[in-house]
């Protein structure tokens, strides 16, 4: 859920400058990509051994963001986080469409993983530009460029060689995982989508406060149909209550940390940098589960993994230089009409005019 900052990022920094910026920059950089990718590993250790009870476990996950979220709109400073104020109701039923999209993509995500293996649970989840690009093409009519098309078609290609050769395939762990994949990308559209013309912009933290809770609602009683009462009960038999509730508490802190070290980073540079870690996230976390879980591979199903994180990062690089250049437009355009105000308030031109050269400038960045 992190993001949403981006237009705090450069108070961040002015208050770092020089080698110690990159030094902190880096730091944050690699401890949040550990933290995400050292998360889907912990969650595939608990989920297939001492602790069968993924929907109950992402709903103390989701308890533990909204303490931590109420816990920095307490304590931080105004200028690292101020909670934005809802108080239209149409807003909130906007708002309200983050927890059933959270529901369907991390719990259904979470539920797979006791049903296939990390490293497919990770290759599937790779698929998700596709899922996007064809979400946003349906909804709101979006085309993607020449070079990213060329990379999601790699990208297809390599998922379904990868999940399709691989000897540890197993059907309902692909159905669970590829719906929650569905669920990321309709989240991700439709938030978009339903927000783009709000003038309420939300921050993580407004997320983890507002949308955790009302999650609750769909994840405990999805819980409770699936037997994980029981099954969370025995556990406390048989591994003790201490552990269980040590591994339960274990989440909680990597969920909100997670959320938190990514807020920074992204405070201190923007979300299109760490957006574009996504494909070595996902390369390190399927790398890693091969040494630290029981999984087969063929020829044909590495190759396909090589394919899919390298069309998976290309993809990335694109979307990265394709925002930054939006940013820039935008700033430009900003400038300009700053510009224009200040002449208009100087008596210096007419209010229909707008310097030539400065126009011709900015329809070329477009």
């Amino acid at each position: 859920m992190a993001g949403g900052v981006e237009s705090s990022s450069q108070d961040g920094k002015k208050e770092l400058t020089g080698t110690l910026y990159t030094v902190v920059v880096v730091a944050l950089l690699i401890i949040c990509c550990a933290e995400s990718v050292g998360f889907s590993v912990y969650n595939k250790y608990i989920f297939s051994g001492p602790l069968k009870t993924p929907i109950f476990a992402t709903a103390t996950h989701q308890i533990a963001c909204f303490l931590g979220a109420f816990m920095v709109m307490l304590c931080s400073p105004a200028r690292f986080y101020k909670r934005t104020k809802i108080n239209s109701s149409k807003v909130w039923m906007k708002i309200m469409l983050i927890p059933l999209a959270f529901a369907m993509n991390i719990g259904m995500n979470n539920l797979s993983l006791k049903f296939t293996t990390l490293a497919l649970n990770q290759l599937i989840r790779s698929f998700s530009p596709v899922a996007i690009a064809i979400t946003s093409f349906l909804i709101e009519g979006k085309m993607q460029s020449i070079p990213k098309i060329i990379t999601l078609s790699c990208l297809v290609l390599g998922v379904i060689m990868g999940v399709a050769t691989s000897p540890d395939f197993e059907l309902l762990g692909f159905l669970i995982c590829a719906g929650s994949l569905l669920g990321q990308s309709l989240g991700i559209v439709m938030t978009a989508f339903v927000m783009a013309k709000n003038s309420v912009k939300l921050q993580s933290f407004d997320v983890l406060l507002y949308a955790t809770l009302p999650s609750l609602v769909i994840l405990l009683p999805w819980s409770f149909a699936l037997g994980e009462f029981e099954v969370l009960q025995k556990s406390v038999e048989a591994e003790g209550a201490f552990l269980i509730t040590g591994l339960l508490l274990a989440g909680g802190a990597l969920a909100f940390t997670y959320n938190l070290l990514c807020t920074v980073f992204i405070r201190l540079t923007s979300s299109v940098y760490y957006g574009v870690t996504g494909g070595f996230r996902c390369a390190i976390a399927i790398a890693i589960s091969f040494v630290l879980f029981p999984q087969k591979a063929t020829w044909m199903s590495l190759t396909g993994i090589i394919i899919a994180m390298t069309a998976f990062v290309a993809n990335s690089y694109f979307t990265m230089t394709e925002k930054l250049k939006a940013q820039e437009a935008a700033a430009t355009a900003k400038a300009i009409s700053d510009k224009h105000a200040s002449k208009i308030e100087e008596g210096g031109m007419p209010e229909d005019a707008l310097d030539s050269e400065e126009t011709t400038r900015l329809f070329k960045t477009k």
